[in-house]
């Protein structure tokens, strides 16, 4: 059971209702994170106190098991991240070894050279470029050992992507800048509207991408 600050279990006056609706939201949060986030930036999303933030996730983490779920939410140095269940390792892991060992999927490779020629980024502004959630292709190349993440300059909070020397290795370069037409993508103007919130006022608008709107 989560604990509160002074190290005892919360107890407070927030409502069922409240555990729920916040829950539900709080359910959203950790699958769009992926990675490990902190009561206090939970209770700060939320809007609630920490303390409330800590009965909203023991509720989120009784709800996955009361259900049996294949989803876990675990509880580990006062930060909070969503999982895969221990009961379904063998399972994932086959799976993910399978992955693995085949072709990168277009999602991947569309997510590699958004990395490649425009990072460091960070998770949200990956997704906010493709449109789609990336936390499944963002661990498969990471494993694969073609991304790696990296610390924020500024924001501790945060934690961005960028490519690893294998991945240069790999597609037989010296350098980033040496990676087909990098110096026209590297100041693409409909990123930077993405990424910037830039007006564009004469630029054509980029076709879909035939994976816009879906998950990986």
């Amino acid at each position: 059971m989560p604990e509160s600050e002074n190290g005892t279990h919360s107890h407070s006056d927030v409502t069922p209702e409240d555990k729920k609706r916040h829950g539900a939201t709080l359910e959203a949060i950790l699958f769009v994170h992926g990675s490990p986030i902190s009561y206090s930036r939970i209770a700060e999303v939320l809007g609630v106190s920490r303390n409330h933030a800590v009965e909203i996730v023991e509720y989120l983490a009784d709800d996955y098991n009361t259900r049996e779920s294949g989803l876990q939410v675990i509880v580990h140095d006062q930060t909070v991240q969503m999982v895969t269940h221990k009961a379904h390792a063998h399972v994932i892991e086959g799976f993910i070894k399978k992955q693995l060992e085949g072709n990168l999927s277009q999602a991947a490779l569309e997510v590699l050279a958004v990395v490649a020629y425009r990072g460091p980024l960070s998770k949200p502004d990956i997704e906010a470029i493709r449109g789609v959630n990336c936390s499944f292709t963002l661990r498969n190349l990471s494993l694969r050992g073609l991304i790696e993440r990296a610390p924020h300059p500024t924001d501790s909070r945060t934690q961005l992507y960028r490519v690893t020397m294998d991945f240069v290795r790999h597609v037989g370069v010296e350098s980033l800048q040496d990676l087909p037409h990098f110096d026209q993508l590297i100041s693409d103007r409909r990123i930077d509207a993405v990424l910037y919130g830039e007006q564009l006022e004469d630029a054509p608008k980029a076709p879909p991408s035939p994976t816009q709107g879906t998950q990986d």
